[in-house]
């Protein structure tokens, strides 16, 4: 999957393995010391992460119905990296608020890159599916009378991000799904942490699952838009 998602043979294979690499050490950068209190080195390095992936699709574009997807995937992999950077802010209460709206419209691209790529999902695609919407809708009715006034957020940005998963369930490449069931994975242990009761060791919990289903997506989108 790397080699479909990174090598192109187009002269710019370098630059699209450099920004992998930039992207891997900074998670893991942020990662050690994601326990530290705020501050421009945490912040930047989280925000890196993912903001490294920006280029990688846009390096590809050409002509063609293929280019809006390419353009989709990059504004997601840049709306995701608003998000991080909002959350890796203090001042929660006016920062999670737009770290929200921002992975929201994230998803949405995601969505645009996703939809036309989707088919009848059949067999473990479909259990996939049933797992999730069972993680999603649990995880919101056991939070909704905890979220007062960020129920409607909450409500919009579940069913979003729960579209985006499904659809990348449909896709037949199971790197996808996987990379979806993680991403609603953390999202669930951030808003159970938030509204519920802590949640022990989630700080590296959230990074690593949230990372990882990120950077599924991401080389899952790359190789099937190659």
């Amino acid at each position: 999957m790397l080699d479909a998602a990174l090598t192109f043979g187009d002269g710019l294979d370098i630059v699209r393995w450099g920004l992998a690499a930039i992207s891997l050490l900074a998670s893991l950068a942020y990662l050690a010391i994601e326990s530290r209190p705020a501050s421009t080195l945490r912040t930047t390095l989280k925000t890196a992460a993912i903001g490294a992936l920006v280029p990688l699709p846009l390096l590809h574009l050409g002509g063609g119905e293929a280019s809006l997807a390419l353009v989709a995937l990059g504004a997601a992999f840049l709306l995701s990296s608003f998000g991080d950077y909002f959350l890796a802010l203090d001042e929660e209460e006016k920062n999670f608020p737009r770290g929200l709206g921002s992975f929201l419209l994230a998803h949405v691209f995601y969505l645009i890159v996703l939809v036309p790529l989707t088919a009848q999902p059949q067999g473990a695609y479909l259990a996939g599916i049933v797992v999730l919407v069972l993680l999603a809708a649990g995880t919101l009715l056991w939070l909704w009378p905890k979220l007062g006034k960020l129920r409607l957020p909450v409500l919009l940005y579940m069913s979003v991000i729960s579209a985006m998963a499904i659809a990348a369930f449909c896709v037949p490449l199971p790197w996808l799904g996987i990379g979806a069931l993680l991403f609603v994975f953390s999202d669930a242990v951030i808003a159970v942490a938030k509204f519920r009761w802590p949640v022990p060791a989630r700080g590296p919990i959230v990074w690593i699952t949230y990372y990882a289903g990120q950077a599924l997506i991401a080389l899952g989108l790359l190789a099937a838009l190659h």
